[in-house]
Order: C-alpha cells, then structure tokens, then sequence
C-alpha cells in the first residue's frame, strides 16, 4: 500500500469492499451462518456485562458488518454502529435496516459524532487490538465523553501476559522479522497489551474500571463514566463479579483458541483438530461455535492444506 493510502480507513475500506470481505475481515469465515453463532456468543457476553435495556441509547465502536449491531440493536432504543470504513459501516446499515432506532456511520477518526453524555451502554471487540495505542487513548477519551455519567462500556484488548496472548503476539513478531527493515507495519496488524497497561490508559481517559477479566488470551474490561456515586460503583462491581462466568472467556475457549491457532499459524490440519475437538465431552457453545468455524475456513481456503491429510 502507497504512504499515502497507509490510513485505518483505506486499509478497512479496501477489506471489505463485497459483503464476503467484510465478513471475512470480521470473523474470518465469511459465512453467514458462522457470523451469526459468533455474534450471538459475544452478544451473550455482553448482555452479560453491560445489560443493555429498552429505552437505553447504545453505540458500538468497530461495527463492522454489524455483526453485533444485528444481535442486540432490537434490544435498546437506538444503537449507532461506528466505523473507520464507510464500507463496513454501508454494511452494516443494510444489516439493520429493519431495526427501529439503528444506524451506522463512518468515523474520519477518533472523533464520535454523538453529543456529550448522551448515551447510556457501548462496546467495542476486537477493534482496539488493530489500533495504535495513542489511537486507542483517544477514542477512550472520547467514550468518557459520550457516556452519560453512570454509564457503561466493554472493550476487549489481546492480553500480553497471559501465556496463549504471549504465543499470539510471537507469531506477530516472527511476521515482521521476515519482512524488510525499512517496511511500514501494517496499519491493521495485532497489537497486545497487559492488564495493567490498559488500566493506566483507562484511568487516564477518565473512566473508572469496574470489572476486568485477564485469565485469557484476550483481557475484558468493563469501565464507567464516574458520577460521584460509590454505592452505585460497588453495586455494579459486584453485579458484573457476579456474572463473570458469562462475561468472560472460558478456560475450554482458550484451549480451542490455541488450537485454532495450531491449524491456521502451524500448519495442523483442519481434519485433525475437528475430529479433537467433536470427541470432546460435554454441552455449551464453545465447541459447536469453534467446529462451525474451523468447518467454514477450512471451506474457504481447501488449498492452505494438503488434501492427503484429510
């Protein structure tokens, strides 16, 4: 890419020029019915932590697609997606056409186009990790500014200290260790950081944490808008340590994580792992949301695989 298309609104827009690539950008299997497992497994997440609620003014950072805004706009009085792309957030519109109070828009950046303290719940997933950080304070900054006092946003960050995070991050660094010195890092690329880290940027962006998961490869956090009130705090502290367990990812996740991993970055066939993981014992969505994508990769690109090996 040319310095001077090197932007995060040219590389997303030049992701997700069809459907099929937005989608592909988001989930990485391009498939609707994998999207719409994966939309609901993190909407469940997030209902979890943030308890959207009709009458609530709501906004995503990162729509994408609207693979979120799908899941949970019918749920408030208004949700408004936010994207650098004007491609995925034009995505993501059509995704939520029919949803009374729902839009999207393009940001030019960091910059949110809702007026100070007006809105109640937002989120942003696996968005920030594409971001730099001084990028990521920003927008911050600009969530404490739209949250009304009292309000609530999750966002997610790849977790540095924890040992399938640190694996992650390395794959990162052997990437670039075999591209050329004076190359520019790919505006897109993964970026980690630690629990702690992300506190310091939290706290100083005017927010106050009110729940952090970090035992993942991906830290969770939930943060407010301070208002004065501590009961009002600790109440939601507690309600949130309360609903960990459907807040954050699980230990089976992280070990299906890592073996996602093992097929897409070590070469592992796909066949070998689905087979893993369909023997695994025991019911929830992790396993059946992992097989259905793994299955729809495997789809989409037959050749980064021998066929002997299925």
């Amino acid at each position: 890419m040319d310095a001077a298309d090197d932007s995060y609104k040219a590389t997303w827009n030049a992701r997700s020029t069809t459907l099929a690539d937005g989608m592909l950008a988001v989930d990485g299997s391009a498939d609707e019915a994998v999207l719409a497992l994966t939309g609901a497994y993190t909407a469940a997440q997030l209902r979890a932590a943030l308890r959207p609620a009709p009458g609530e003014h709501a906004f995503e950072i990162g729509c994408g697609v609207g693979r979120l805004g799908a899941q949970l706009a019918p749920e408030v009085a208004s949700w408004t997606g936010l994207d650098i792309a004007d491609n995925m957030a034009a995505l993501a519109r059509q995704r939520v056409a029919g949803v009374p109070g729902a839009t999207a828009l393009a940001l030019d950046g960091a910059r949110l186009p809702m007026a100070d303290a007006s809105m109640d719940k937002g989120w942003c997933v696996a968005v920030y990790i594409h971001m730099d950080k001084e990028d990521m304070v920003l927008s911050l900054r600009e969530v404490a500014r739209v949250l009304r006092p009292g309000g609530l946003f999750h966002f997610d960050h790849w977790n540095l200290a924890h040992p399938v995070g640190w694996r992650r991050f390395a794959y990162e660094v052997d990437e670039i260790g075999r591209r050329p010195a004076a190359g520019r890092k790919d505006v897109a690329r993964n970026q980690f950081c630690t629990p702690e880290e992300l506190r310091l940027y939290v706290q100083h962006a005017g927010l106050e944490l009110v729940f952090e998961h970090a035992d993942s490869p991906w830290v969770q956090m939930v943060v407010r808008r301070p208002d004065g009130d501590a009961a009002a705090l600790a109440a939601e502290r507690a309600r949130c340590e309360a609903a960990r367990a459907a807040i954050a990812y699980s230990p089976l996740w992280t070990r299906l994580f890592a073996e996602a991993c093992e097929v897409l970055i070590e070469g592992v066939h796909p066949a070998t792992m689905l087979a893993r993981w369909r023997a695994l014992p025991g019911a929830g969505p992790d396993v059946p949301m992992f097989v259905a994508w793994l299955e729809a990769v495997w789809r989409r690109q037959p050749q980064l695989w021998s066929p002997q090996a299925a």
